[in-house]
């Protein structure tokens, strides 16, 4: 496969031959707190890592480790919005560019359920739902748009999420999200849920700060 040379604060990675430092904790945690969800157009910053937070508290404990990587593909892909992905295929007239993307998202995901020694994601149904409940709350709280509710058990669900959100309005300054998603995975990390791999050096590790 070819080398796809990405740019990132410790160096040129290759995408196409990722290696576990390159998947640190520390510079998953700061792209993902930086890169804002609905790309930006939110009454309030809201990150990636902060939804990936959210997500892991609507789940049971052991779907917590997935629940904040459930996105973690993004440091790589960014937050490619659905509508986004349907206007591509549609004026590039791509109609696997969904398909293409969601095999890109899957890989990814692999190299990380190895570095992080993880078993390979399963997006199970309760997995998937918090996801879907955190982006009713999301919708409602930072778009002002109230969702289609799918379930009447979701409307009960989401004013839960609601709830948490408010509690989490501090992780709208990407520092506070950063963090609290670093302290999740220390959380796993110290029960033996996971084991994040290490940057390769002290240097590269303040790099991502």
């Amino acid at each position: 496969m070819m080398t796809i040379p990405f740019w990132t604060q410790a160096g040129t990675v290759d995408l196409a031959d990722l290696r576990p430092e390159d998947l640190a904790a520390e510079f998953i945690a700061d792209a993902l707190a930086k890169i804002n969800r609905y790309n930006g157009r939110t009454f309030e910053t809201w990150s990636v890592a902060a939804h990936s937070v959210l997500v892991e508290r609507l789940c049971p404990p052991e779907f917590g480790p997935w629940a904040l990587l459930h996105d973690a593909h993004e440091f790589v892909i960014g937050d490619i919005t659905t509508p986004a992905v349907e206007l591509i295929a549609v004026l590039g007239n791509i109609p696997n560019f969904d398909d293409a993307l969601a095999l890109a998202k899957a890989r990814i995901d692999r190299v990380i359920a190895t570095a992080w020694h993880l078993p390979n994601r399963s997006y199970n149904d309760q997995l998937r739902r918090a996801d879907r409940i955190a982006l009713c709350a999301e919708t409602i709280m930072f778009m002002g748009v109230m969702p289609d509710i799918l379930e009447p058990s979701d409307r009960e669900d989401t004013d839960r999420a609601l709830t948490m959100l408010m509690e989490m309005q501090d992780c709208c300054k990407w520092q506070t999200a950063k963090s609290l998603w670093l302290s999740r995975v220390e959380h796993y990390a110290a029960l033996g849920g996971m084991t994040p791999p290490k940057a390769t050096s002290p240097a590269d590790m303040a790099s991502a700060l």
